[in-house]
């Protein structure tokens, strides 16, 4: 019978054990100080699981590429864009586990890459070990999906649900080449915390959130 790979029960156990991680990050208090999780948080929380199971990984940048991302009228944002793929190793055997994530790091100075090389680690981290984060899905600015076989007038009632700043919202985003975790985490801060259900409802909300994305706000 063919032995399973050291790392993959390795990072079973890693998983059982790290639990959910807090927001001690506080954001710019020009964007409201809004909380996040940090990276750091994420790595102290790993690292002795990861000494216990004999983990170690390896990190590529696989590509990078400089880009400028329009974000309102005559405005621009300087990014970078990363792909880190990150490769789990077990010390016991040398088998791997890779994850391959795309990130991108804003700044008008040289911090870029290393914004986008420490939110690619985050990611990869986030998802390798099934960490519980409690920040807003990226998926809370879709909008809610018409029932299959919904007659025309269904159609139109459902569509109609939707103000007309979250329509506004999500073409700014289109527009910008922005994901819908941008608005989210303003939409967070702005409202005090609530989830995108809840202030994604509160057109005052919609109207602050619209406007900071207009005024250039991206993080």
């Amino acid at each position: 019978m063919e032995s399973v790979p050291k790392i993959y029960g390795a990072i079973a156990a890693i998983q059982a054990g790290v639990g959910n991680i807090p927001k001690n990050g506080i954001g710019p208090a020009s964007q409201g100080s809004y909380k996040y999780v940090k990276n750091d948080d994420i790595l102290e929380a790993i690292s002795k699981l990861m000494i216990e199971h004999g983990v170690i990984t390896k990190p590529e940048i696989i590509n990078y590429e400089l880009v400028s991302r329009e974000i309102g009228k005559d405005r621009v944002v300087p990014l970078t864009i990363v792909h880190l793929r990150i490769t789990y190793i077990s010390v016991e055997d040398g088998s791997e586990f890779s994850v391959l994530v795309g990130s991108e790091g804003a700044d008008n100075s040289d911090k870029g890459g290393r914004k986008a090389v420490t939110q690619a680690q985050k990611i990869a981290n986030l998802l390798t070990f099934n960490i519980a984060t409690g920040e807003p899905d990226p998926d809370g600015m879709d909008v809610a999906p018409i029932a299959k076989g919904a007659t025309p007038a269904q159609a139109k009632i459902a569509q109609a649900s939707t103000s007309g700043t979250y329509n506004q919202i999500k073409a700014f985003l289109g527009t910008a080449g922005l994901s819908g975790s941008v608005a989210n985490t303003i939409g967070g801060r702005i409202s005090g915390g609530k989830s995108p259900d809840v202030w994604t409802k509160d057109e005052d909300v919609l109207k602050q959130v619209l406007a900071a994305l207009k005024a250039g706000e991206v993080e």
